[in-house]
C-alpha cells in the first residue's frame, strides 16, 4: 500500500482558511495522511519564527517513507513550503494559495507545482506578473475574480462555497 502525506503551511495568522482545509481534505479522502503545521503562539509571527517552527517539524519527518508528498501553502507559508522543499530535497508537489511576491522565484516548471490560486484583488502580489510567469512555465494558475488575499468574502457564504468549489475543481 502506498504511503502518502499532505502537509499544510498556513499564512501568518496561523489558521487554516476554508479553501486550504478543503484542498487538504481532498487529498485526505484519497488516502493521504494529513499534517497541519501549527504556528507557535506569538503576538507577532515573524518569518524567522515561522520558519524555525516549520523547520523543526519538517526535519523530523522521514520523507523516504512516503511514495507521494503534497505541500499546500498559503501566503507566507508559500515561501516556507518552497524553501523546505529545496532545503531537504523533498519530492513534494506544491499547491500555492495567494503566494507573495517573494514566492515568485520558486514558481517555475521544475518545482512540480500543480496549482497556483490567487484572488484578482490580492494586494500582496502582482497578479498579472504571476499569471505571466505561470503561463510561461506552463503552471495552472487560477485567478478567482473579485477576491482578495484571504480567498474568501466577508458575510457571503454562497460566494465562499463557490470559491472553494472552483479551486477544488482545478485540483481534480
Amino acid at each position: 500500500m502506498e504511503k502518502k502525506i499532505v502537509i499544510s503551511f498556513p499564512g501568518g495568522r496561523g489558521y487554516e482558511i476554508p479553501v486550504m482545509y478543503f484542498a487538504a481534505k481532498y487529498y485526505e479522502d484519497q488516502g493521504y495522511e494529513k499534517l497541519f503545521i501549527r504556528h507557535p503562539k506569538y503576538e507577532e509571527c515573524e518569518y524567522d519564527i515561522l520558519w524555525d517552527n516549520a523547520d523543526k517539524i519538517i526535519s523530523e519527518i522521514d520523507f523516504g517513507e512516503y511514495d507521494e508528498v503534497v505541500f499546500i501553502a498559503k501566503s507566507i507559508g508559500t515561501i516556507i513550503a518552497c524553501r523546505m522543499k529545496e532545503k531537504y530535497h523533498i519530492p513534494a508537489t506544491l499547491i500555492l494559495f495567494t503566494p507573495l511576491n517573494e514566492t515568485m522565484s520558486y514558481i517555475h516548471g521544475k518545482n512540480d507545482i500543480k496549482l497556483v490560486a490567487v484572488g484578482s484583488k490580492d494586494r500582496y502580489i502582482d497578479v498579472d506578473m504571476l499569471k505571466k510567469i505561470c503561463e510561461d512555465e506552463q503552471i495552472l494558475c487560477h485567478v478567482e475574480p473579485d477576491v482578495g488575499h484571504r480567498m474568501e468574502v466577508l458575510n457571503n457564504l454562497d460566494k465562499n462555497l463557490s470559491i472553494i468549489s472552483n479551486v477544488i475543481q482545478k485540483l481534480k
